[in-house]
């Protein structure tokens, strides 16, 4: 488009703006999105391009300003909404809070109390396997022993621990540091 066709593309808007204005808002059924749209396409005509004489200028800016609200509409649809923002924002809190933590000391505890009264041969398959992060396999050739041995060491250490936690706990709150006497 040549300067001077811009200049006239931009004089015919501007003329004939009220009815263009009415056309798009009919069209659009906002007269909001068609301000916005007739906004963007004059902003549009004075940038640079390169196009042929415009025969019917006023079909040509209505139908500028529908595509340029379509293209609004599409990207605006790309965002996400204010709802969708606060339900993103809605993460719950996970810091431990001092009842957790409580709870977790606790736990750990327990853990310890069960592994200390282990066999010294299933501590050791215990400490090298969730400790050390060996592999079963790893863990029998390095101790010459059966594969299942230490699958069966193994789950009877983890069926040990689960039935400790399942347990109710009691807490010595003086242990814990909660400060209560």
């Amino acid at each position: 488009m040549t300067d001077t066709s811009q200049m006239r593309l931009r004089g015919h808007l501007v003329t004939h703006y009220d009815s263009l204005l009415s056309r798009v808002a009919a069209r659009l059924g906002s007269r909001e999105r068609a301000r916005d749209a007739l906004q963007d396409a004059f902003v549009k005509l004075s940038g640079d391009g390169v196009l042929e004489e415009v025969r019917h200028p006023t079909t040509y800016l209505f139908r500028m300003a529908l595509n340029i609200a379509a293209n609004s509409r599409r990207k605006d649809s790309r965002l996400l909404g204010f709802d969708e923002v606060a339900s993103l924002l809605d993460v719950p809190d996970d810091a431990a809070d001092p009842s957790r933590v409580l709870e977790a000391r606790s736990e750990v505890q327990i853990v310890e109390q069960v592994m200390a009264a282990m066999s010294p041969r299933r501590f050791e398959i215990c400490s090298a396997a969730w400790l050390e992060g060996e592999s079963t396999l790893d863990i029998a050739q390095k101790r010459k022993m059966p594969l299942r041995t230490v699958q069966h060491e193994l789950r009877q250490a983890s069926l040990e621990i689960q039935k400790a936690l399942a347990r109710p706990k009691i807490v010595n709150l003086r242990q814990s540091g909660s400060g209560v006497s």
